[in-house]
């Protein structure tokens, strides 16, 4: 599969939700660039939006492409785009890859509408393996060795010269690394029981619906409960995929 075609054919196909009018969330990475673009050719043909952008990159890239950026207000966001690092048959996400785990979640917990982009490859039976945290300086030390009780093994990001990564924020930025997560729920709120974490990367209970980019397509992946004809787990909609020679 060509892995770059399918994620623009997810990140485009969530452009078409896009409506005049709207305040959307901007998610970050190699899939969210895919729907800033495509938001932006609408924007260029005349479509009027307000944008809220979840990290710097992403606000760069929409500026460079004539989207105005605004902050997040009262009024919240009406859909709000973002890829995934893992999602489960449940639409569970670990998302923070990229570091800007935080301000995603701030974004899809104001949206009324969370829609996610991924090509097949994220798509998984069972959450695992990294989960990213972003943590306060302050005592970071104790809140790693706490964070130890989780049952994973957690650690600083650090950059190609050992220095600390930080997130957008200035906050550090690390992962837990685990085999396999048994219970996301309970995990989700062992972490956010310890102070010094600031936010994590499981994204529970949020989705409305995971646009899938495969060989054959766009898969839609919907919430139970959520959407005309939602199972929760399986295909509701396949939308061909474009030409992989544009991708």
């Amino acid at each position: 599969m060509d892995m770059t075609a399918a994620r623009r054919a997810a990140g485009e196909a969530a452009a078409e939700l896009v409506e005049d009018g709207m305040t959307v969330g901007l998610g970050t990475g190699s899939t969210a660039q895919w729907f800033i673009l495509g938001v932006a050719a609408r924007v260029r043909s005349g479509m009027t939006i307000r944008a809220v952008a979840t990290s710097l990159p992403s606000e760069r890239l929409a500026r460079e492409n004539g989207i105005d950026i605004s902050d997040l207000d009262a009024r919240g966001i009406d859909l709000a785009v973002d890829g995934a690092d893992q999602v489960d048959p449940d639409l569970r996400l670990i998302k923070g890859f990229g570091g800007a785990l935080v301000r995603e979640k701030i974004v899809a917990a104001a949206a009324r509408r969370f829609v996610v982009v991924v090509d097949a490859s994220k798509v998984v039976e069972r959450l695992s393996g990294r989960v990213p945290v972003e943590l306060l300086p302050f005592g970071v030390a104790a809140t790693l060795a706490a964070l130890g009780q989780t049952g994973g093994m957690f650690s600083l990001r650090e950059g190609a010269g050992g220095e600390p990564l930080r997130s957008d924020n200035g906050n550090l930025l690390g992962d837990g690394r685990f085999a396999v997560i048994d219970d996301p729920e309970g995990l989700a709120e062992l972490l956010d029981s310890h102070p010094g974490v600031i936010g994590h990367g499981m994204f529970l209970g949020m989705v409305d619906s995971v646009l899938v980019g495969e060989s054959i397509g766009v898969r839609t992946m919907v919430a139970a409960g959520r959407g005309e004809g939602a199972t929760g787990r399986g295909t509701v909609a396949v939308r061909p995929r474009a030409d992989s020679s544009d991708g």
